[in-house]
């Protein structure tokens, strides 16, 4: 399964809210199934501090970011059974679009905006989630 993230300082039950009318959750959990328990493409998580996780320049880059305050920090994993880039697309700009934040993909290390990703920017070659694009 490939990844990406996304870094908002909303509050978990905002969150949680928004979640719960976007996608299907998985009863008693923090975890949703996009679109529907039919047709699972992303797998979200509200996750714990990944901080942990990253390297240290991209940990200090998003405490630049938002204020020197750590972001939430929301899992997605994306299902290799489908194909989903207009998914992936889809739900990345609608949940910045939301709640502000950044996303970031599991290819590097690039704070994507919403309107990045909608404009189909590129950072190296690919665009949000290792999309192919200008090179």
């Amino acid at each position: 399964m490939r990844s990406f993230y996304v870094f908002t300082q909303a509050p978990d039950e905002a969150l949680s809210t928004w979640l719960d009318s976007t996608a299907q959750r998985t009863a008693g959990t923090w975890q949703w199934i996009y679109p529907n328990a039919a047709r699972k493409v992303l797998y979200i998580e509200l996750a714990e501090d990944l901080y942990d996780e990253l390297e240290p320049e991209t940990a200090q880059a998003l405490l630049d970011r938002f204020g020197g305050e750590r972001p939430r920090s929301i899992c997605i994993d994306v299902s290799r059974n489908h194909s989903a880039e207009h998914d992936v697309k889809a739900f990345a700009t609608a949940m910045l679009r939301q709640f502000g934040g950044v996303a970031m993909d599991d290819e590097s290390d690039h704070c994507w905006t919403a309107e990045a990703i909608e404009a189909g920017d590129t950072h190296h070659g690919h665009r949000f989630f290792g999309m192919p694009g200008a090179a």
